[in-house]
């Protein structure tokens, strides 16, 4: 006995497709994102998930990295996140959940639960608590405002504490 089915990917769709139903999953995700082809950034993540309905965004549920480049193969900052999504008509990346995001050449690390990074404005922000580790300063506060490279910021609310390295001949 023989038997076969077909089935139209289409008619599947209509049925089992809701709102909560990405059109997208990437699995293993390295995208490089460059201008004038020159590559500005790059996004890593273990799982995309993409919708078009409601609204069209992108979600990382199982977080990811942002590495932002300032000459070719050179890295100036990392920004990471257990959780992120890109709102495309907002030109906006919210990262939620154990924000970390690094300058390597000024050698500070900004610490947070939420961040919002305007893409249009190239500029990154937070209104929760933050804490910045630097060289030779720490500062906590509440509310900071950054350069989407973390090379220039505000800090709002803010309590700093230097550290002096003294040396004992």
């Amino acid at each position: 006995m023989l038997f076969s089915c077909e089935n139209d990917l289409e008619t599947i769709t209509t049925v089992t497709a809701t709102d909560e139903t990405p059109s997208e999953i990437v699995n293993e995700m390295h995208t490089l994102y460059s201008d004038s082809g020159v590559v500005v950034y790059e996004i890593i993540a273990t799982r995309m998930e993409k919708f078009d309905v409601p609204a069209p965004k992108t979600i990382f549920k199982n977080g990811f990295q942002v590495n932002f480049f300032k000459d070719k193969d050179s890295i100036v900052s990392t920004l990471t996140a257990d959780y992120a999504e890109i709102r495309e008509n907002e030109n906006l990346i919210v990262a939620r959940n154990n924000v970390i995001f690094t300058n390597f050449d000024k050698k500070q690390t900004l610490k947070t639960e939420e961040l919002f990074w305007d893409q249009k404005a190239k500029r990154v922000k937070t209104d929760k608590s933050f804490y910045i580790k630097g060289e030779n300063t720490e500062t906590w506060g509440y509310g900071v405002d950054t350069d989407e490279t973390f090379s220039d910021y505000r800090a709002h609310k803010v309590t700093i504490k230097t550290i002096i390295n003294d040396t004992i001949p």
